[in-house]
């Protein structure tokens, strides 16, 4: 039988071309609309550049947005007649998008719906150096060529060099509200240029549920903002092996330190403040925040910090801890369960439930002994399961999804009607957690801290001794510590 090669080779054709098709959706761009302080800076926690509201980009209005069936984008920055341009590749859509971090059934019910809302309103980015066309790695491309952000102005004077090539670029998901996304650009100092563009909703919950293999009006609205409770289903996400038992718990009270130079800067703006009898006051102890009303800056449009507009929170419900129950699970949770099949590594996993006088309770579970050690935090970057960081290296990112360790989970809940209910504790100020381990103390222990958005401050800090049955363990994780690759890798590929 003869062949028509020629048609098999155009019917490849065609199907390598439709493969490879990209959508298009055109984005505006607009940058630099955070409020200015009286010293005439933007009321940002970022570091700014000498260059922020000079360079290149400022002079971007759209930008154009396309992904392909794989949920890989470029954004591309270009001016009309103009020589220069940057340009975003490979950036994947399920590493910004809130993502389901285990087993879910053929119909979703409430708690994933309330898990996928707590990703959503978790603030997920991420950052990526320069890098060359065929690179698979995230990165960004272009051909602005300055090697100092700045030239000399006369004799003695500076000005910003507006076509200085970035170090990094950011895309961030920001958590105000669904499609609305930020991209930003930084020199070794800080930013350079921060931008806010809104994603075309429907595209945006079309991606939320082809991740998360849903229903377009179902993840609709479940990324709308609720604060009712839903029943926990922990089974779904664990295996408990073994109660270890109840635990005291003490409230460290201690002057509020700086865990970055971004909590400095929050903490110097004011962007916390707490009332005593002279009125509202910068914070100097932890008690400051937990024992009396407090302010913080209000997160408003366009997904900015508020100057003028702030919101009012008390934590004192978590000034009285009663006990902490410590358990031995088996993790039902993946970083890539939406790409791969389920698969167990050999870590030994903890939960912590923390009781309150209240009635409320701290859930904090799948924790791996192994990185809980003295040498630096344990992060749970957000409430629900396995939120990402807001500013996670794209390099880290990949290694963490292939290589790292179950994902945690922190829930604030209650007892309601004889079931333990989730509460939607971004509405209460409660964000991040970081856990450190003490084994070679003398008493040894677990400082675990409980934070506000983006670290503004810490708001509470547990210290709750070690079981007896893991000291040992914990002493050889900390002895033999080394800090994983998929924490601190970085390439800016500076070529």
């Amino acid at each position: 039988m003869k062949r028509n090669y020629n048609i098999f080779f155009f019917a490849g054709l065609v199907l390598l071309i439709y493969s490879c098709k990209k959508e298009q959706v055109e984005i505006s761009v607009s940058p630099n609309k955070e409020d200015i302080a009286e010293n005439g800076y933007r009321y940002t926690p970022s570091t700014q550049s000498f260059l922020r509201g000079h360079h290149w980009l400022e002079n971007m209005e759209k930008a154009i947005f396309s992904f392909d069936e794989a949920l890989t984008a470029d954004i591309d920055f270009k001016v009309n007649s103009d020589r220069y341009f940057l340009a975003v590749k490979n950036l994947s859509l399920r590493y910004l998008v809130p993502r389901l971090h285990y087993a879910v059934n053929d119909t979703p019910d409430d708690f994933d719906y309330y898990n996928l809302m707590m990703a959503e309103y978790s603030r997920n980015g991420l950052s990526f150096p320069y890098g060359h066309e065929g690179d698979e790695m995230t990165h960004f491309e272009t051909n602005l060529e300055a090697v100092i952000p700045w030239q000399l102005d006369q004799d003695y004077g500076f000005k910003p060099n507006p076509i200085f090539k970035p170090i990094r670029v950011s895309v961030v998901n920001n958590c105000l509200n669904p499609g609305l996304w930020e991209i930003n650009a930084s020199d070794k100092t800080g930013e350079v240029y921060h931008t806010w563009f809104d994603f075309p909703q429907n595209k945006y919950y079309d991606l939320v549920a082809k991740v998360n293999k849903m229903n377009s009006d179902k993840v609709k609205n479940a990324l709308q903002w609720k604060d009712h409770t839903v029943t926990l289903q922990l089974d779904r996400l664990r295996n408990v092996a073994k109660v270890l038992g109840e635990q005291p718990v003490q409230v460290i009270n201690e002057e509020i330190s700086y865990s970055s130079q971004g909590s400095r800067q929050k903490l110097g703006k004011k962007f916390v403040t707490y009332k005593n009898g002279r009125g509202y006051q910068s914070p100097k102890h932890l008690s400051d925040v937990l024992e009396n009303p407090v302010k913080m800056a209000a997160f408003v449009p366009p997904g900015i910090y508020s100057i003028k507009e702030k919101k009012d929170f008390d934590f004192k419900e978590f000034a009285h801890p009663i006990s902490a129950r410590i358990s031995i699970v088996e993790p039902l949770t993946s970083f890539s369960f939406d790409t791969k099949p389920f698969k167990r590594d050999d870590f030994k996993y903890m939960e912590v439930e923390i009781n309150l006088q209240s009635g409320k309770k701290l859930i904090v579970g799948n924790l791996p002994l192994n990185l809980l050690v003295q040498q630096e935090d344990f992060t749970l970057h957000g409430f629900g399961v396995g939120i990402l960081s807001a500013s996670g290296f794209a390099e880290r990112r990949k290694m963490l999804i292939d290589q790292g360790f179950h994902p945690s989970f922190a829930y604030l809940a209650q007892e309601e009607k004889g079931h333990l209910v989730a509460l939607n504790s971004h509405d209460k100020g409660l964000e991040q957690v970081f856990i450190r381990s003490y084994p070679d103390a003398e008493q040894p222990y677990w400082d675990i801290t409980f934070t506000s958005y983006e670290r503004i401050t810490d708001i509470v800090k547990y210290r709750i001794p070690i079981s007896a049955s893991l000291i040992a363990e914990q002493k050889e994780h900390t002895k033999n510590y080394i800090t994983p690759v998929y924490f601190s890798y970085r390439d800016d590929n500076l070529r």
